[in-house]
């Protein structure tokens, strides 16, 4: 038996789109986590809870643990300058089945005085490992726990903690 070799662009354009179809993890994840930060940023509650999965735990650089509710509590006491001046970053993402394993990293900075009067610039970078979980068709977020908090002042540290 004899095979065309238009079979074999065939089946490479086939296996082409079907990669192509099956979308980036990390990419998939930055657009969850740039949609958050708008939300975050917006101090836009219903926004916020409607990427929270019910039950929703965050663990802080210091071990405390805040549902839903203390998110936006925390949200409502963020600086506007914070919210203005942050990225979050997608480091890796994992899938399996209906759960995603997520490292990320936010980072922010801002200007404010100094203990002298004079306008320091402030850095601030948190590490998380997060887990998403697939509700339907819609990723939530489950779980996010502090790893790492690096806050900079002019460019040098000021202070350090690990989880």
């Amino acid at each position: 038996m004899r095979v065309s070799p238009w079979f074999g662009a065939i089946v490479a354009v086939a296996i082409a789109s079907t990669a192509a179809a099956q979308e980036d993890p990390k990419a998939a994840f930055q657009a969850k986590y740039d949609s958050y930060r708008t939300a975050m940023a917006a101090k836009d509650s219903a926004a916020v809870n409607a990427i929270l999965a019910p039950g929703f735990q965050m663990t802080d650089i210091q071990g405390n643990t805040h549902d839903a509710s203390g998110i936006a509590t925390l949200m409502e006491r963020m600086p506007a300058a914070m919210s203005q001046n942050s990225k979050t970053t997608v480091l890796e993402a994992t899938v399996s089945g209906d759960s995603a394993a997520i490292k990320q990293e936010l980072a922010a900075t801002m200007v404010r005085p100094g203990p002298d009067g004079n306008e320091m610039k402030m850095e601030m970078s948190v590490t998380s490992n997060d887990i998403w979980v697939k509700s339907g068709d819609t990723w939530l977020l489950k779980t996010s726990f502090q790893k790492d908090l690096v806050v900079k002042r002019d460019g040098e540290v000021f202070f350090k903690q690990s989880n």
